[in-house]
Order: C-alpha cells, then structure tokens, then sequence
C-alpha cells in the first residue's frame, strides 16, 4: 500500500517526522518498506511517499482512511473524515436502475449511485500526482474518481456508462455453463461456474470484485455514470481471480476483506468529487440491496488471559484505553472480564487471543520484559521405540546399506503387484489431487520405493545397490477407515564390496545372507527366540523356491527372498534378495528393559549332526524341535551346512546342525554327552523320517 504523506495528513494530525512515523508503524505491525521523498506541487516543503507491507488479515489498512486510524491510535490523534455528498432522501434513482442480488452468499451487500451530465476529460493534475506516487495510472477523470475513493476508504468502486445498459437492470448472480465476457483489458475471458458476475438483466457486464466488461465501460462520451460500491466474498474473488491470472487493486482489496458497512460513504464521496472534478449531477437517492446483514461480533477478555498471554499486568484503564483508540466498543464490564465489540472494519478480530495481540501492538512490545514462562516441566514418558530405531539404522549403516528417504505415493500397478504386510481385506488410499497420474495412491508396501532408487542408481552407472526404507505405509479397511504403520524394508542388487583387510570384490548377497541380516536386526532389538523362516505363499512376486515367511511364535512379521525372475526379466534386472519385516509388530516381542547375565563359569561341548531329508524339508523345523524340548543341558542348536549333490540321492538334501550342551554346575564329560547326542538323534531320525549321517 503505497501512499503521500500530505495526504495522509488529511486524514489525521501528528507532530512526527516521516522517519519517525515509518519507525511507529514498523512496530505496531504495518512494515514500512520504503520512505521515498516526493516534491509537492501543492506545498513549499517536502512530501514523502510510503509503501507499507499489509499483512492479508489487516485489509483494513488498504486504504489511507484504515492507516488514519491506526496512526491516530498510536498518535493520540483524531481521524477527520474528507468531505461527501450525502445522498439525498428520494426515488429519483428508483426510476433509472434496479439492482436485485440471486446470490446472497457471495455478495452480502450491493449499493449504488447514479450521476448525470458528467464531462469525461483528463483529472486535474493534483489528482493525478496522488494516484501516479501510488502507483495507479490516470486514465480519465471518471475512473481516476473510483481509483481515489478506493485508495482513500479502501472500498474498491466501479463506474459503469449509464446510457450502456440496455435493461437498466442490474442482476448480481453465479456464471452458469459456457459464458464468456471481454473484460477493461480487451481479453475475453471464460467463465466458470461459481463466478459471481454483474450482469445487465442476463448480459454479464463485469466480472464481480475483479475486473469490469468492456462493453459498459466509462469512454470520452459518457454523460450518466452508474457507480458501484458493493461488499463480495473473498474466497469467491481470489477463485476467480486466481483461475483467470487477473490481479487488480480491486481484487487485491475484496480477497482481503473490505468493510460492508462503508459501501454508501464511499458512494457518497465519490459522488462529491464528481462534483468537482466532472461537474456532474446527482441523482437524488441511491440503491442499497443488504440482505445479509451481518451481526457485530462480541468478545469476552478477560484480564487474567491478557496477563498470562502478555507477561504483564496491565491495568483495566489502559487496556480499555487502547481498544477505545483502535474504534472498538467495551460493554458489559465485570469484575473479571470486559465484553468487547470490534468495528466492521476489522473483520480480522474474531476471538480473544486476537484482541489481547491488538493491546500489544499499541502498548508496545519494547515495552513487554523478555522473561521465561513459569512452568512447571511435565514427566513425559520415555520415547522406547525413538533407541530402537537408532540402533536398527546404525546395524543396517554397518552392514553397507544406505538409508532411502523416499514420497508415500506410488502407482496402481506397484500396490497391486506389492501388497505389503496388511493382514485381511485391505485398499489402496487414493489421493484426492495426486502431483502426477502415476503416483495416484499411498504406498501399501515399501518395496516400490525402493525399486525406483535402484533403477535411479543403475541409470547413474552403479554396479550395485543396498539400501533400506524405514517409513509408514497405508491402508483402508473393509469400513473405509485408514490406518498406518511403520515397516522397515531392504533390497540387495549386486555385488557387495568388502573392505578392510579382506577387501575384495564380493558376490551378491544370498537369500541366506540377507536372513542373517534379518537375525541381527532381532538380536539389536532383543528379541529373545530368533525368527523362525518357512515357505509359504508370500506373493507372485516373489522366487516361489526361494521366499519364506518371517513369524515369531504363531505371528507373520515379515518375509524375505528372492524377486521373481519374470519381474526380473520383464524389468531387465539380474536376481536380487529383498525383505520387509512389520516394526511395529517387531517391537512388541522387544523386551522394555534388558538384562544381563553373568558369563558361564564351565565350558560347552559342541556335537555335529547330520541328516538327510526331503528337498522341500525346512532345516528350520529340527531348531525349533530341539529348542522345544527345554533340555537343561542343550544350550543352543544352529544349522550350519545344506548339501545337495552325491552321494546324496535326488530329490534328497543333507543338513547339518552344531548343538551347543552345557552345564551350569559342572564340567560335562565325554560320555554323558556322547549318550545324549545319540538319544537326540535316535529321536529326530524316527520322528522327522531323517537318515543319519555318519
């Protein structure tokens, strides 16, 4: 909002320099920009021009009237009004136009005036020199008039050519289906359902609080002008507005808020200047439609809250003085409380958090002591999952996996084709304005993500990828209801390269490998009985030879292995391992608090076995039979060998399995632990139909 300070005087009186004035307004929240010294054509001294930041909520301050007031409540000044041509009481305008408003919602209040006999010519240069320091290019005395009425009260107004309007009916509605109107700037524009036009009778003839129609705009040889000064939504402005790349000092004011209540003074002063400038004739009453009146809001403050909020205890007097100064009505006074009622102007004002930041502005904030609140620190609980997650992304770092940080959407295809860990009958959540047709829902796994960083990391020339996602995915249930958790995934593509003293060029990792990672992953958690991996039908997208399913106790966590090779194929990709595993399920086996033990005093003695089995036999099912059995001399069992090839038969596979025995109070001998390994044996062969290997 750029403005002269001759002018500004005007409107109210103060003794302040321009510099101290722009200091003023810079701390009560009105930015001073610039301070430009601007030559008066109508006084000896010097005038100044100066642009003030106005804040959106604040479009009160768009006009000199608004910044008036706020300088007269920082000053101790008064505001004077400039003079207006009252309308005078009759029918006269009753005869020549009616207005009538089918959209209510999106214009509360539409008035206007009529003036005959004008004589459109150039404005007078003192006119002139204001608008021009303002930034408004003079155009005509008519339309110089509105543009100064505007600048002045911050009401935006409209002449219209009197003699143009065929109906001399002035309907405001919504634009309907394929309505097109040339706008001031010789551009037709098309119209858009929710438009809010000024039309005559059906003719659209300006396009509501934003830009006019050229066919009823003001030219050399207009003699009647129709002058409009009318109060629009502002979200129903800056649609319009915004849909049409169309930004006018109009538009600029009603997006922001202007003050219904100063529709018929700015008609009035405007028709004054006409007056003077176009020596114009009124006519005698004016149209005024509001058949949305709006209710004066009434606040509650209480001096306790302007206290606590502030930092100090300001006496009632000098608050009430301040609401007083900025046009505000104090009613309903009370011990604890006052009721306050803001002016129509300041439509920004609507709770008492707002009121109590005005009582700042105008005490002074230099004034408000920097102190510490009192308060007193609350016990929150410890964050148990926050260590976790930083222990399982240094493991995963020190495993040579880098961590991927990627958006939640993905396509169809991906969520189809990767379904993640949702148990049950579960939906993609579609995005309502999705950034791009391909990324049009929540990711239910986190294995898409992934796959476009390898992609991104082989297109830059890199031999092999490891990484892993640690996020949220997303779900709807059979009800709609969305519903989220954390997963932790990882992919493994190509060589892995050691380093260190066996540096060398390694090999891809296993499936074998990568389900010790997984092992690691549930040792720095401390979960106590280690994953249990079995084949089941994970998904088409995994090796149907070479998958499993990761479950703890009678519960699916997550699943390990290797990409189909078709997926492979049909993406020009070489085999790699990939696994995802639920941490939020993980996190509830995670002990609260860990414990130690001491170190065994007496050795252990370790047996191998070796058996052979069918093919399709999970080595996994003799681990947990033997840890089943709760010996108290087995310590621990692992496999440690798979063997196909002679002289195993076909179809047939042998494993082998190290079983740990110790003792708590004693040193085991040979003997009893010889009788126990070949009782187990002896059991495992007739049980699980195993052969013996000798």
């Amino acid at each position: 909002m750029n403005f002269t300070l001759s002018w500004l005087r005007e409107f109210v009186d103060f003794k302040r320099s321009a510099q101290e004035l722009a200091q003023t307004l810079t701390m009560a929240g009105l930015e001073v920009e610039s301070l430009l010294a601007l030559p008066s054509r109508q006084e000896k001294h010097e005038d100044w021009v100066m642009a003030v930041a106005v804040t959106p909520n604040r479009g009160d301050c768009l006009g000199i009237l608004g910044l008036a007031r706020e300088v007269a409540a920082l000053t101790g000044g008064h505001v004077r009004l400039p003079p207006v041509l009252p309308h005078a009481k009759g029918s006269g305008i009753d005869r020549l136009v009616d207005v009538e408003i089918l959209s209510p919602d999106l214009c509360p209040r539409y008035s206007a005036r009529m003036v005959l006999g004008v004589h459109v010519a150039a404005a007078p240069d003192w006119m002139k020199t204001r608008l021009e320091a303002c930034g408004i290019r003079s155009i005509n005395n008519v339309v110089d008039v509105t543009n100064y009425v505007m600048l002045e009260t911050g009401q935006p107004l409209h002449a219209f050519d009197a003699d143009r309007l065929a109906t001399k009916r002035i309907v405001v509605r919504e634009a309907g289906a394929i309505e097109k109107l040339t706008t001031l700037d010789g551009v037709e524009r098309e119209l858009a359902p929710g438009d809010l036009l000024i039309c005559d009778g059906a003719t659209p003839i300006a396009l509501a609080g934003v830009m006019g129609g050229s066919e009823s705009e003001v030219q050399w040889d207009t003699h009647g002008v129709l002058l409009e000064s009318a109060h629009f939504h502002p979200a129903c402005v800056r649609r319009a507005a915004k849909r049409l790349a169309i930004h006018s000092e109009a538009s600029h004011r009603f997006e922001r808020g202007v003050d219904p209540e100063g529709t018929l003074y700015a008609l009035d002063r405007a028709a004054f200047l006409l007056v003077e400038v176009a020596g114009a004739a009124p006519v005698e009453g004016v149209v005024d439609r509001y058949p949305r009146r709006a209710k004066p809001a009434s606040i509650v403050l209480r001096e306790k809250k302007v206290s606590a909020l502030l930092g100090v205890d300001l006496p009632r007097r000098e608050t009430e003085r301040i609401l007083k100064a900025l046009g505000m009505k104090v009613r309903g006074r009370s011990k604890a409380a006052v009721r306050v009622v803001p002016p129509s102007y300041r439509r920004d004002l609507a709770r008492e958090a707002d009121l109590i930041e005005e009582v700042a502005r105008l005490y002074g904030y230099e004034k408000i002591p920097s102190t510490l609140p009192l308060v007193r620190p609350a016990g929150g609980g410890l964050d148990r999952r926050l260590p976790r997650e930083r222990k399982l992304r240094a493991f995963l770092l020190g495993e040579g996996l880098t961590e991927m940080i990627n958006l939640p959407f993905t396509s169809a295809e991906m969520n189809q084709r990767f379904r993640g860990l949702w148990g049950g009958e579960r939906r993609p959540v579609a995005i309502l304005n999705p950034l791009a047709q391909d990324k049009a829902e929540l990711r239910l796994s986190l294995i898409p993500g992934l796959l476009e960083n390898l992609r991104t990391n082989l297109a830059h020339k890199a031999r092999s990828f490891h990484g892993f996602d640690f996020a949220k995915v997303f779900a709807l249930d059979a009800r709609g209801a969305a519903a989220e958790k954390q997963q932790l995934a990882g992919l493994f593509y190509g060589p892995r390269e050691r380093t260190g003293l066996r540096s060398k060029d390694g090999t891809p990792p296993t499936f074998l490998e990568v389900k010790g990672i997984i092992e690691g992953i549930f040792e720095v958690l401390g979960i106590g009985p280690e994953p249990a991996c079995s084949k089941s039908d994970i998904g088409a997208f995994l090796h149907p030879a070479n998958a499993a399913v990761v479950r703890l106790g009678d519960r699916d966590v997550g699943y390990l292995g290797e990409i189909h090779p078709d997926f492979c194929e049909a993406s020009g990709l070489e085999p790699f391992v990939v696994f995802e595993l639920d941490f939020e399920g993980l996190a509830e086996y995670a002990p609260r608090q860990l414990t130690a033990r001491p170190l065994p005093r007496f050795p252990c003695v370790e047996r191998d076995l070796a058996v052979v089995v069918d093919d399709a036999f999970p080595a996994e099912r003799i681990v947990r039979w033997i840890k089943g059995l709760n010996h108290a001399l087995i310590e621990d069992v692992e496999v440690f060998d798979q063997y196909r090839g002679s002289p195993i038969p076909e179809g047939k596979k042998s494993l082998a399995y190290t079983i740990s025995y110790r003792a708590d109070d004693r040193t085991l001998t040979d003997s009893e632990v010889n009788q126990l390994h070949q009782q187990l044996a002896a059991r495992i062969g007739g049980l699980f139909g195993a052969q013996l290997r000798m």
